[in-house]
């Protein structure tokens, strides 16, 4: 195969004339390439206004949102006895609460064993929930009671974890206690509430020796019933019992110490007895508006900066942003400004922004005066309507309302904003259609060019070969003749 080195016959450098001849055909690339690079810019930024718009949108929506202004605070004056929440549902009051008593459940437990005791005997322990009365009498709960073995020489240990192993079907808990080289069985119900007591009943004579005999109520000489400090053969040492307290007087009791069923839409956490009354209000959630109006302004402020530097021009450097001159940018952050410095709905008894303390400072950002914006939301429904009013037009709808409809709108299908960013990446497309078109354009002219040197070098090469055969015939005639 024949080595081809272009040139060679002529002594031109075709290479070099052809990749000079290609970078001043490529000079509309570069051009195309520096426009892309615009774009794709100018693209970016502009997705990041699109995003800050997204971001104004939901803040907007939080203060049209029912459940931001329905929102309720429970306070308590006792944080240590009493505690709460409320829900949208509860309606705004005050009232006092008296804890009496906490609820509890049952807890008895055996006597004193060595270390080393175990069970002397086979058999099953019954354990069945209920309530005890004040005489002692047990009334069992709907529930069956639930068995659990015990097998000659089983531990305190083995039993305890024979009892939980049932715990979801007993209803108690069973621990072991070792206190001064003896250990004791403790067992506790699993719940709360007078509902919550349990008996215990043996099969064998030898468990109830063991500490599980039923002991009854004690009737004295004299009739009266004492009830025994013992149950079941153990020693009960906390009594099943509903918490008591009074809501502004009135008794209530609660099998746990979460009253939930008291007052509509409140839950209160009993924590301890009072000694005097607790005092409760419960309102519209003030501190949860504030974080909302302060999530607003954060939003707002954060799309007027990029806005602003994205179209600022710099006169030292004299550059400019990437979107100034974008008609659709400048009319976005003209529209918002608009909207924020404007008038809110006339059903409000508040007139603009700055009544609540929301400044519109001279770079056009908010800033918040906090004692103008606490004097206002002591009246939230006054606010409430100021961003939230829907009065059937948009220049008579709530400031918050106005910038959602807004947002929503040119974000949305169709929209302005989303309709120039489209605009951005259908122009970054085309560009890049284009660049890929002129470089196949001069591929085939960098090719064309390759093929004519060749043959101009070919060419050239056949003439010196012809010019140095007559120079070599005319010297051969000189000498002949």
């Amino acid at each position: 195969m024949a080595i081809s080195s272009p040139g060679i016959g002529s002594g031109l450098n075709i290479t070099s004339i052809v990749s000079q001849l290609v970078a001043v055909e490529q000079q509309p690339v570069r051009v195309l390439q520096s426009k892309g690079a615009t774009l794709q810019s100018k693209l970016s930024v502009f997705g990041t206004v699109k995003s800050d718009l997204s971001a104004l949108q939901d803040a907007a929506s939080a203060l049209v949102s029912a459940t931001t202004w329905d929102s309720k605070n429970l306070t308590s004056g006792n944080t240590s006895a009493v505690t709460g929440t409320a829900t949208s549902s509860a309606l705004s009051s005050a009232f006092s609460v008296e804890v009496t008593s906490l609820a509890s459940g049952q807890s008895t437990k055996t006597g004193a064993v060595a270390s080393s005791y175990v069970a002397p005997s086979t058999g099953t322990l019954s354990f069945q929930l209920g309530a005890w009365d004040a005489n002692g009498n047990f009334s069992a709960a709907a529930s069956s009671a639930a068995s659990v073995d015990v097998t000659a020489g089983d531990s305190l240990s083995t039993i305890a974890a024979s009892i939980n192993a049932k715990t979801a079907t007993a209803g108690v808990t069973a621990t072991v206690v070792t206190a001064g080289g003896n250990q004791q069985l403790l067992i506790r119900s699993n719940a709360t509430g007078a509902q919550s007591g349990f008996q215990i009943t043996a099969t064998t004579t030898e468990l109830e020796a063991f500490g599980f005999t039923a002991t009854p109520a004690v009737v004295n000489g004299a009739g009266t019933v004492t009830t025994p400090a013992v149950y079941s053969g153990m020693a009960r040492t906390q009594t099943a019992s509903d918490a008591s307290l009074t809501i502004d007087g009135i008794a209530v009791t609660s099998a746990t110490n979460t009253v939930t069923d008291a007052i509509p839409g409140v839950t209160l956490n009993l924590l301890s007895k009072t000694t005097s009354a607790a005092q409760i209000s419960v309102d519209v959630d003030k501190t949860a508006i504030k974080a909302k109006i302060q999530a607003f302004q954060d939003a707002y402020n954060k799309i007027n900066t990029d806005l602003k530097t994205y179209t600022a021009y710099n006169s030292t450097t004299k550059t400019g942003g990437p979107l100034l001159g974008d008609s659709t940018t400048a009319g976005l952050q003209n529209m918002l400004r608009t909207l924020v410095g404007s008038n809110g709905p006339s059903t409000s008894m508040i007139g603009r922004l700055s009544d609540l303390g929301l400044q519109i400072q001279a770079d056009g950002s908010l800033s918040t005066k906090s004692t103008t914006l606490d004097a206002a939301l002591q009246n939230p429904k006054n606010v409430k309507e100021f961003f939230s009013a829907s009065n059937g037009t948009a220049s008579d709808n709530g400031i918050a309302r106005r910038i959602y409809d807004f947002s929503f709108g040119a974000t949305g299908i169709g929209g302005s904003v989303s309709t120039h960013s489209a605009g951005f990446q259908k122009a970054i497309d085309q560009n890049t259609k284009a660049i890929d078109k002129f470089n196949a354009h001069i591929a085939d002219y960098q090719k064309q060019l390759l093929a004519r040197y060749t043959q101009l070098d070919t060419s050239m090469a056949s003439l010196n070969g012809l010019s140095t055969f007559v120079s070599a015939q005319i010297s051969q005639w000189n000498k002949s003749s």
